[in-house]
């Protein structure tokens, strides 16, 4: 890297999206072939060195998308783990039930 060039990464949980960070970066202007994708452990790193005036916008580009891409793998494992226990996803139906019951009921 020169002077004036920085480093802007982010992480993702998936190769998919952090290869969709990739495209997104592409797409806004960056060049397809400064932008690394690492794995490291169960992470993918999405590396792309840039101009510092670029920073900003690299690193809106990168991290806005990875929050969305972190709430919704946090969505995918709650769903999962309510999959998993029936007795868990009963009680969640019969409390929603409840509550529709209630809403409804009123006079």
């Amino acid at each position: 890297m020169s002077q004036d060039t920085v480093g802007v990464e982010a992480d993702f949980s998936s190769h998919s999206a952090a290869r969709a960070a990739k495209e997104r970066l592409v797409r806004a202007g960056f060049a397809r072939n400064s932008i690394d994708i690492e794995r490291d452990g169960d992470i993918f790193v999405v590396h792309l060195p840039t101009q510092e005036a670029n920073r900003q916008r690299a690193a809106r580009i990168l991290r806005g998308r990875a929050l969305v891409e972190k709430a919704k793998s946090t969505g995918w494992a709650a769903a999962d783990t309510v999959g998993t226990h029936s007795l868990l996803t009963l009680g969640l139906a019969a409390l929603a039930g409840f509550a529709l019951y209630g809403l409804t009921n009123r006079r």
